[in-house]
């Protein structure tokens, strides 16, 4: 399970990048996006499941929810990386570094700023989507990949 835990923490923060650029691409529909990102993380934790062979479906889908936080906030990481990126890249032209001190905000002023009613409300909307359907995809294709066992099965049936 350890294993599963490794390679599916690199599959989402893989995942949250590509979030992330689609984000800071300035064309992402509020919750399509969410739940685009959520359906790609839970197929990738079902496939790495697979491959681990781990049939644990409770300890997939509580692993599914603190992977989709894990996403949610590596999302939001990868956009202050970006915007660190846009402020040195804005700091070149004099005109603006005149009026801008040295260093960008550090990431708790960076989020201390950002963090209004109205943001908080569309991030944790958008970490709800995440986690929803991150879970949902997973628990359906763990379903379909593992056939039902019946109830009257016996390990060793005798003719």
């Amino acid at each position: 399970m350890l294993i599963w835990y490794g390679a599916s923490a690199v599959a989402a923060i893989v995942i949250a990048w590509g979030a992330a650029m689609i984000h800071a691409s300035g064309h992402a529909p509020v919750g399509i996006v969410s739940i685009l990102v959520g359906g790609v993380l839970g197929a990738a934790l079902a496939g790495i499941a697979a491959a681990q062979q781990i049939r644990a479906r409770r300890q997939l889908i509580i692993g599914a929810i603190l992977l989709a936080i894990v996403t949610a906030l590596a999302e939001h990481a990868w956009l202050y990386i970006d915007f660190r990126r846009q402020w040195h890249e804005s700091r070149i032209n004099a005109q603006v570094a005149i009026f801008r001190p040295e260093s960008p905000p550090s990431l708790t002023e960076y989020f201390s700023r950002e963090w209004t009613p109205q943001s908080a409300t569309l991030w944790c909307f958008d970490a709800t989507m995440i986690v929803a359907s991150t879970t949902v995809t997973l628990f359906l294709i763990q379903r379909i990949a593992t056939p039902a066992c019946p109830k009257n099965h016996t390990a060793n049936p005798i003719p």
